[in-house]
């Protein structure tokens, strides 16, 4: 049988196109088509569209995805997907690197992601800081009235929302323990 090479609709980068496909497969599935994107872009497709990955990115940037800690994250979510694609295919440096490529289409809310691309470019120029989804005005600092909104103890968190700081406080300590 003879190897099919497609070029990335964004990137251009060379791609073998697979034989087989997983059914079961939930994220990072192979094409049925020789067309779409390489294993680079797809991950930040994916990350784009995701809540609260997206999120998370649009605050602190894409060179958060070369932490080890986080990439072993993502592995994890590979394996509970079922993804076709493995997880050493996966050049995190590219993906910083070709962060600014254009995307065919913008990001638009869904039930899964109630973020779209005007929300997330609000969190990136730093005129947004959000928590939670955008429907809740307490996270999002709207109904405290500051976009600049800082937290300064756990205390607080549990004041927006019962439990949240203790959460965070449970979370630091385990990470710690890592």
């Amino acid at each position: 049988m003879k190897e099919t090479i497609v070029n990335c609709e964004r990137c251009g980068a060379r791609c073998k196109v697979a034989d087989l496909r997983d059914s079961k497969a939930k994220m990072l599935r192979h094409s049925k088509e020789p067309k779409g994107l390489c294993i680079n872009c797809a991950v930040h497709y994916w990350l784009r569209n995701t809540y609260p990955p997206n999120i998370l990115i649009a605050q602190s940037g894409p060179k958060i995805l070369l932490y080890t800690h986080i990439q072993k994250q993502f592995t994890e979510n590979m394996r509970i997907g079922f993804s076709d694609a493995k997880p050493d295919e996966i050049n995190w440096q590219m993906i910083v690197d070709n962060w600014e490529l254009p995307f065919p289409h913008k990001v638009k809310s869904s039930p899964m992601n109630p973020y779209g691309q005007k929300e997330l470019d609000e969190i990136k120029a730093g005129n947004r800081r959000c928590f939670g989804p955008p429907k809740n005005p307490t996270i999002c600092g709207d109904k405290l009235g500051d976009n600049k909104m800082t937290i300064t103890s756990f205390e607080e968190l549990n004041e927006i929302k019962p439990g949240l700081g203790d959460e965070l406080k449970r979370c630091l300590k385990r990470a710690e323990n890592e």
